[in-house]
């Protein structure tokens, strides 16, 4: 047996001892995925933390970045030489490499519990108003998709301006996939992005209030 296969069976046998002692399958792939939430807490704090000094430092140099794009926004070749300059200058990179590869951290993990869940639903079982969690729930797709796309909505770093088309796209792509998905991994999927969109309410710096308020 490869490692990657008990790693598999490890999360397997995880997911039943959980299911033994919550009393189901639906109880058990929901603890599963609070749990991996918080495996992952302490590096989704320092990537919020990175985010929120990213746009920081973008919000800082926003004028001039807009004097640069009025003064060369019939040269655009031009417009890219200087705000890469003013990127160099300033130490800010538009591609954040870093939070892309502790992103690429986390997706063996991902993946092995996703196959555990798959192994584990074969035998099916009722969840709710699941009846069979080995088989697709159009219900359960449908609430999938509705809460990815607030998920993006309601991401602070999304511009106002494109806010309803990207939160749109990622969540019918998303409706798709969970329609053809076994409903005991679209509940995993269902409880990460929920937790998920918790612990970015949480992270969410709060407006500093002025003298005026206080």
């Amino acid at each position: 047996m490869s490692l990657w296969d008990q790693f598999v069976m490890l999360l397997v046998t995880a997911l039943f001892a959980l299911a033994h002692a919550y009393g189901g399958l639906g109880p058990a792939i929901i603890m599963l995925s609070v749990s991996a939430r918080l495996v992952f807490l302490p590096l989704t704090v320092r990537m919020a933390r990175r985010a929120q000094e990213r746009q920081a430092m973008l919000n800082a140099l926003e004028p001039m970045i807009r004097k640069l794009k009025a003064k060369y926004r019939c040269d655009p070749g031009r417009l890219r030489a200087e705000l890469g300059d003013v990127y160099r200058r300033h130490g800010y990179n538009p591609v954040d490499v870093r939070s892309l590869s502790q992103s690429l951290v986390q997706l063996p993990i991902v993946v092995g519990l996703y196959a555990a869940i798959k192994r584990g639903v074969g035998a099916g079982g009722r969840f709710l108003w699941i009846s069979n969690l080995a088989q697709p729930d159009a219900l359960l797709a449908l609430l999938i998709g509705v809460l990815t796309y607030f998920a993006v909505f309601l991401n602070p770093s999304m511009p106002q301006q494109i806010r309803l088309v990207a939160a749109l796209l990622p969540a019918l792509l998303t409706l798709w996939l969970a329609w053809n998905l076994a409903s005991g991994i679209g509940l995993y999927w269902a409880t990460s992005t929920a937790v998920g969109m918790l612990e970015s309410g949480l992270l969410r710096p709060q407006p500093v209030k002025s003298s005026r308020d206080r």
